[in-house]
């Protein structure tokens, strides 16, 4: 800046050595001039004289302006928060002001003609030299973020801002670059990078350790499937053997029924009969302590008890007559057995409406249901049912007696419990379902239904 002002005084000094020598020269011709002529002239001087302290005064006022202007420029320039630097065409600082000097550890004085590149950290020459070339060709504002060095070694981030102009010269094109600070930015930047990294990391390792446990609880899950079906399977066939044990064990009573019904009650009926014809033809009185006719009342109830024993077993009549005789046949008996119980029988349903194999479930159920009635009810009347409803076999008992909690005696597994129990696996085992309903002093009903 101050090469300027000495070019100014210099180019002052110039002019005022021309109007000297041209005032020298007018005054040799004055004197050859007429009076007239010259006091004309002398006017002209002085009011050109007044106009030239007019524009000097003018001028002076305008390189005031400049000066303040020059110092404010130099003010902002200095002081600026941010490092600026002009730098010529081989990257020589030309320029500084003093934030750029103190990024870089130096005093500005010192910068000046030094390359800009010996404070450029060795990772980033190829950076700054494109950035420099392009700068340079485009005539455009060109932005990098390099690593630069400080005086005692320190490296440190800076953004560079360059646009190419004209020199002080007019020939020449120099790079005016804003430098700013942007370390603690790029060591937020590494913060957050590596933050990110190793969330990334843990989201991997989280989502490895994921994976292994929705692979074994899917193992699991499989293995659990597994045991479920081979348990289903395993209920199945018990399931079958189950029904395979009632069923054998049926073909074993209706065995043992038909042995007893073939042999040995044959017998005691041929006895009895062929007692009853020699009692009504001898003569004469029996031999002491021997009575026939007692001894015709003990077959005679030996026969009431085999037929018992055989229907308990076997009912022959189910076979014979088919179950709708023998439901028939039992609720009678039941009404003799129990002259305190009324029994309604209401059975609607036909002989080829029920398929065998519901028939000996059906008198078995009967059989429990009733049986529960004449020892736990205190009944007056129990209404008995057997139809065909909706595509469906239903049989049912209902009476009118104390009732019982359902779920405590079915806890307590005894007695009436055990009968429950007994009907309900007979009814499972058939394929049908059962429903027992049952209130303190509301009497109970038992519900029993088949697919037709």
């Amino acid at each position: 800046m101050r090469k300027t002002d000495a070019k100014n005084e210099q180019e002052f000094k110039k002019l005022r050595n021309r109007a000297e020598k041209s005032l020298r020269k007018r005054s040799a011709d004055l004197g050859k001039s007429p009076v007239k002529d010259v006091q004309k002239l002398v006017q002209e001087l002085r009011v050109h004289q007044i106009e030239l302290e007019m524009q000097n005064e003018e001028l002076r006022k305008a390189q005031v302006e400049l000066a303040e202007s020059r110092d404010r420029y130099f003010d902002l320039y200095d002081f600026a928060p941010i490092g600026y630097f002009t730098l010529d065409e081989k990257s020589l600082i030309v320029e500084a002001n003093l934030a750029g000097a103190d990024l870089l550890g130096f005093e500005r004085a010192s910068l000046i003609r030094k390359g800009f590149s010996q404070f450029v950290a060795a990772g980033s020459q190829d950076a700054f030299y494109s950035h420099r070339k392009r700068a340079l060709e485009t005539g455009t504002k060109q932005v990098s973020e390099l690593e630069l060095k400080r005086k005692n070694a320190r490296s440190f981030y800076a953004q560079l801002q360059s646009v190419a102009v004209e020199g002080n010269e007019g020939n020449a094109v120099q790079l005016r670059t804003a430098l700013v600070d942007i370390t603690e930015r790029k060591r937020a930047e590494v913060a957050l990078f590596e933050a990110h990294s190793q969330l990334e990391r843990r989201i991997v390792e989280r989502t490895a350790d994921l994976l292994a446990s929705n692979a074994q609880l899917q193992e699991e899950i499989e293995e659990r499937k597994r045991v479920e079906g081979e348990l289903q399977r395993s209920e199945g066939e018990l399931h079958l053997l189950s029904s395979r044990l009632l069923t054998i064990q049926e073909d074993e009573r209706k065995g043992i029924a038909l042995d007893l019904h073939d042999t040995i009650a044959q017998n005691l009926s041929a006895i009895r009969m062929f007692l009853e014809a020699k009692i009504s033809t001898m003569a004469g009185t029996p031999p002491p302590g021997v009575s026939l006719e007692s001894i015709y009342a003990m077959l005679g109830d030996c026969i009431a008890e085999l037929r018992r024993i055989i229907d308990h077993l076997r009912p022959s009549i189910l076979d014979d007559l088919g179950v709708i005789v023998a439901v028939n046949r039992y609720c009678a008996e039941f009404q003799e057995r129990n002259h305190n119980i009324r029994v309604e029988r209401r059975i609607t349903a036909l002989e080829n409406d029920i398929p065998k194999t519901y028939k000996i479930v059906i008198y078995r159920i009967l059989q429990e249901a009733l049986n529960n009635v004449s020892k736990h009810s205190q009944a007056k009347t129990v209404k008995v049912f057997l139809r065909k409803k909706a595509g469906r076999i239903e049989l049912g008992i209902a009476d009118d007696g104390s009732g019982f909690d359902v779920d405590h005696t079915r806890s307590q597994g005894l007695g009436q419990g055990i009968g429950l129990s007994s009907m309900k696996e007979r009814a499972r085992l058939s394929g049908g379902s059962i429903s027992i309903q049952s209130r303190m002093g509301g009497g109970t009903a038992v519900i029993v239904s088949w697919n037709g």
